[in-house]
């Protein structure tokens, strides 16, 4: 199938997040969600942040997790018919902070446009930490603001090598708009941004 250079961008786009979270990103407080199940009104009329916090978090996530970043460029791939490999390492973390960091992460699509091959990869490290953030009912909510992330991200076409602009994505994971669904059973997870899922396997 032919694919379009644009369309490979959008491919590594769509790998590893929902654009990033940006400054003027609507904040969220997880406590004030009213959500059933939350806890009880102290006398003084706020709520223990504890108990609240762990009302609003599935115990099923809580622990360290790796993801399987090559599965993730097979699935990117798939989306226009190209094909993809992942290396390096990508973690998350769910505790009293949520925490997603990128090891040498590096996603590459090859595709086609036009009989001539075209590979797209991006390269990703650091870290970043959300510490206001739910996980229930299958959906992860909140606010991650930036971290220390450097994104690389180039095409090679015909032997030529050209910088891809990494747009509003830093690496961070986008909770504001609750579009991050989760499924979690025991040391297995799936994370899904609506376009490509992320297979998680619970190490800690």
């Amino acid at each position: 199938m032919k694919s379009s250079g644009p369309l490979a961008a959008l491919f590594l786009a769509a790998v590893l997040a929902t654009a990033a979270c940006t400054a003027d990103t609507p904040g969220t407080t997880p406590a004030s969600s009213g959500a059933p199940g939350g806890a009880a009104p102290s006398a003084s009329g706020a709520a223990p942040a504890t108990a609240a916090a762990a009302a609003d978090r599935d115990g099923c996530l809580t622990g360290k997790w790796k993801a399987d970043v090559d599965a993730m460029a097979k699935a990117a791939a798939r989306l226009g018919g190209g094909e993809g490999t992942g290396s390096g390492s990508i973690t998350m973390e769910f505790a009293d902070q949520m925490t997603i960091a990128y090891d040498n992460a590096v996603i590459v699509i090859k595709s086609n446009v036009s009989g001539s091959a075209v590979e797209a990869k991006m390269t990703i490290s650091g870290s970043a930490t959300s510490t206001a953030y739910t996980t229930k009912d299958g959906k992860i909510a909140g606010v991650m603001p930036g971290g220390k992330i450097t994104t690389k991200s180039v095409m090679t076409m015909n032997g030529v090598e050209t910088p891809m602009p990494a747009g509003a994505f830093d690496g961070n994971i986008d909770l504001s708009k609750n579009t991050v669904s989760y499924t979690c059973s025991g040391n297995r997870a799936e994370l899904n941004n609506g376009y490509v899922s992320w297979p998680l396997t619970k190490v800690s």
